[in-house]
């Protein structure tokens, strides 16, 4: 009796054993995984919300690049996605999971996807235009991530570039127009027009006119022939009145 005893744990000790194997064996193909997530993250085609997922590989013999993104119970599909190798320097031992940089309260995109101990992970692939996206946010843009609202539009054409700015000439104060004189009208050159104008004339103190002096040395002349001339009349009256007694 207790040798069928014995031979019934053998056998059920057996079972466990083998079933184990094969579940071991079965994750070691499919990469299986069990992943519980404290925020939201997003995956190629689908965001997942906090809770508790399951990756693994597609069972395809001939794509070992197809990754499945389940719920626990694994009766839902939320992601069935390709992805391209990804190589660790060293293998870890536990999953590792790395992410894209992603704005503040936005989801964070999955980037790579490690097995436990392996050295070739599963790196996720995106659409070019949420690639674009993603990159955009990692350089710190001002592109909004997964945004689908389109720019306003508008009838304003781009404004032509400025011209450069050009030095302006100095103009006069009202004070200065009114103290320079008008530009004459084209005629021939005289003194005036030949003297550049001063086009900032300093104001100074006009000084007084000089008394005129009195012409008394330059009339010499005219008194002495004046004098002269008077001479020669009375010369001449009792030259006449001589010659006039002497006739009588």
């Amino acid at each position: 009796m207790r040798r069928l005893h014995s031979c019934g744990f053998c056998l059920i000790g057996g079972l466990l054993l083998a079933g184990t194997a094969t579940r071991a064996s079965a994750d070691e193909w499919n990469k299986k995984t069990y992943i519980t997530v404290n925020r939201s993250i997003e995956v190629p085609g689908a965001v997942l919300p906090p809770g508790k997922y399951v990756f693994k590989l597609l069972d395809s013999q001939s794509d070992r690049h197809i990754v499945q993104v389940m719920n626990d119970r694994e009766n839902h599909v939320y992601a069935t996605t390709f992805t391209v190798a990804k190589e660790r320097m060293d293998p870890a031992g536990k999953t590792i999971l790395t992410f894209y940089e992603a704005p503040v309260n936005a989801p964070e995109p999955v980037r790579a996807w490690f097995y436990p101990g392996d050295l070739i992970g599963q790196e996720f692939i995106y659409s070019p235009q949420r690639m674009a996206e993603i990159r955009a946010a990692m350089n710190h843009s001002t592109a909004t991530v997964a945004s689908n609202a389109e720019p306003a539009p508008t009838n304003a054409t781009a404004a032509p570039p400025a011209p450069a700015p050009v030095a302006a000439e100095p103009q006069p104060s009202q004070e200065q127009a009114a103290v320079e004189p008008a530009p004459p009208a084209p005629s021939e050159p005289t003194e005036e027009q030949a003297a550049p104008p001063n086009p900032q004339p300093a104001p100074t103190e006009q000084n007084a006119p000089e008394p005129a002096m009195p012409h008394t040395a330059g009339n010499t002349v005219e008194l002495g022939a004046l004098g002269l001339i008077c001479g020669g009349l009375a010369l001449a009256l009792r030259i006449a009145h001589g010659s006039l007694g002497s006739r009588s």
